[in-house]
């Protein structure tokens, strides 16, 4: 009993090592993006950086704990319910206990800029349907799961778009110079953008080997960018998310249709 305990608590150590060497990875792989565009090498600068790396490792820390943790999990069920919840509620304990930033900084407002609110509507409807297609094109079929339509339907979206268009394009966009002129592309974007795609396609295997998937990687990171521009232009992630979670689960209705 006592030798199965040992193996199990090696095991999850294991995985959660693996877990930080991901996102070590990942960081690294945006770190050129955020050194080169970084606004100054200032004390309180370095801070908000700091603060952005922790939390980034944070997040994925609580998303991966009741998969390794399974005595933590509040709902069982085919998808990782639990840990999306503690990542949402880590993020609003980030934002309680950081309160350098009003919410709208981070965009977590429902106020939206209105001469662009057309526009974003237009984007994501393209968005939508281009996923549309591809999903009858490519999706394999699937057994009725409500589960996953509910899961698809809320978890993602809020998770996701509350950490990376939220919070952490929030704070990049703080300590970085936007390319070439205020107008252009925020390389904010760009740096969650990338680190969204790498959460989707880049991973350790259990032997510590590097597992890229191409296809994933790609088209999450698209879509980041796209969500992350919309969310500066709109002042707000509302579209971003509704456009996720839609995506998300009308991907899903196709696949069991």
């Amino acid at each position: 009993m006592l030798k199965h305990a040992t193996n199990h608590i090696q095991i999850v150590a294991s995985n959660m090592t693996k877990v930080l060497i991901e996102h070590i990875i990942h960081l690294i792989i945006v770190l050129p993006i955020i050194l080169l565009t970084l606004k100054n090498r200032k004390a309180d600068t370095m801070k908000i950086l700091l603060i952005f790396m922790l939390f980034f490792f944070v997040n994925s820390i609580l998303l991966n704990l009741p998969l390794e943790y399974k005595e933590l999990r509040i709902i069982n069920g085919k998808w990782n319910w639990t840990g999306k919840i503690f990542a949402i509620f880590g993020s609003f304990i980030f934002l309680l206990l950081y309160r350098k930033y009003d919410l709208k900084d981070y965009y977590l407002t429902l106020n939206q800029n209105k001469p662009f609110l057309k526009k974003g509507i237009l984007i994501i409807t393209i968005i939508l349907l281009v996923e549309f297609v591809m999903n009858f094109i490519y999706s394999s079929p699937e057994k009725w799961n409500t589960e996953t339509i509910l899961f698809q339907l809320t978890m993602p979206g809020i998770d996701e778009e509350i950490a990376y268009r939220g919070i952490m394009l929030g704070l990049l966009t703080k300590i970085l110079n936007p390319f070439f002129t205020k107008t252009f592309f925020h390389p904010a974007i760009l740096v969650t953008g990338i680190l969204f795609g790498l959460a989707h396609g880049l991973f350790l295997t259990n032997s510590f080997e590097l597992s890229f998937k191409s296809s994933p990687f790609f088209s999450t990171m698209i879509l980041g960018i796209i969500w992350g521009w919309i969310t500066i232009k709109s002042g707000s992630i509302l579209l971003a998310l509704i456009s996720h979670n839609l995506g998300n689960v009308s991907g899903k209705l196709i696949s069991m249709r």
